[in-house]
């Protein structure tokens, strides 16, 4: 009985290993109790760019891979670089810089709004990509994702010219780099949706493409996957929804409520109801992101959210490094584009 008794425990005990085991390995983002809640001890300064306010100038991709090497791009002809002390225009070809991606040795493409992908590498513009497609007057990129230098997506949309100023047939467009050209996708229920983002997540091999497309008079948000085969549309709503990266993981906001993909559905994560919580973030963990509140820049330390830099400025992109974290903003009363840039106290 003795012996049988020890058999068992001891099943019990490894059955039990086993079970925290894979439970620990089903998501690293887990356990958030082990990581540091985030500082919130930040030097604030601004930066005013000196280029003309104008109505269509939108930033949307900031990409770097250090605090003295810094790419913004936007909806107006020009690309920004920041070096470390000072943001300037960078040479760049007359175009509407509309989507950034940049691999670790710097090698970057950039989508744009005039049928033209551009691709630099070693200070030097180097390929240019004139995009055609069947009969499209305009083709715009809005979002890149690159795993490797020969496998790169692209998402945008492509529209035929009906009317001028009045009509037009839409469609979404996903594109595909193999190292040597750039290639359409034919995925027809992409009919009149717009798409405006992509992020993947390795662990599971999925991307994520964020769009929009107006159904009955009401505009809706779309989400959906892409295993490298098929589409999926895993998500749609009048709602406002936008996609946040942390450490390999893709978060899906939904309003206040942050969703994680997990078994090819959404799972709750986290809800900020009731908080200044507003937009898709960036950030160091799950104890340490920082987004656009309702008031200013937010902060999450694994403990509250809260606004931790209050402003009236209308802020867009971020990007977040070890110690630093810049934010692009738009000062309208003053007619200025600003850089908010926060430093931790050593």
């Amino acid at each position: 009985n003795n012996a049988m008794k020890i058999k068992i425990y001891i099943f019990l005990i490894v059955t039990m290993f086993f079970c925290l085991y894979f439970l620990s390995c089903e998501d690293p983002s887990e356990p958030t109790n082990q990581i540091e809640p985030g500082r919130r001890d930040y030097i604030w300064e601004e930066d005013t760019l000196d280029v003309p306010l104008h109505e269509y100038v939108i930033f949307r991709d900031m990409v770097g891979n250090s605090p003295d090497d810094i790419w913004l791009g936007n909806l107006d002809p020009g690309l920004w670089y920041y070096n470390g002390v000072n943001w300037e225009i960078a040479e760049f070809p007359g175009v509407i810089p509309s989507a950034l991606w940049l691999f670790e040795d710097n090698r970057m493409w950039v989508g744009t709004k005039e049928k033209l992908l551009l691709k630099r590498d070693n200070g030097t513009w180097t390929d240019k990509y004139f995009l055609t497609h069947e009969d499209k007057d305009i083709i715009n990129i809005y979002g890149m994702y690159g795993k490797e230098k020969n496998d790169i997506l692209a998402v945008g949309i492509e529209r035929k010219i009906i009317v001028p100023g009045k009509e037009d047939i839409s469609k979404g467009i996903i594109l595909h780099y193999d190292g040597s050209e750039w290639k359409f996708m034919d995925f027809p229920e992409l009919y009149e949706t717009g798409l405006h983002y992509i992020s993947y997540q390795e662990n599971i091999d999925t991307y994520f493409i964020w769009g929009m497309k107006i159904e009955n008079g009401v505009i809706l948000d779309k989400l959906f996957t892409y295993d490298g085969k098929n589409l999926s549309e895993i998500l749609s709503t009048s709602g406002s929804i936008s996609l946040s990266m942390l450490n390999g993981i893709v978060y899906i906001n939904n309003n206040f409520e942050v969703y994680k993909y997990s078994n090819k559905k959404l799972v709750l994560w986290k809800d900020f109801s009731g908080t200044e919580f507003r937009s898709n973030f960036v950030g160091r963990s799950q104890n340490d992101f920082f987004n656009n509140s309702i008031k200013g820049i937010g902060h999450y330390n694994g403990i509250d959210y809260k606004t931790i830099y209050p402003t009236h400025l209308e802020l867009y992109t971020r990007i977040v490094f070890e110690r630093e974290i810049f934010v692009t903003a738009l000062d309208s009363d003053n007619k200025h584009y600003i850089i908010i840039h926060g430093t931790l106290i050593d």
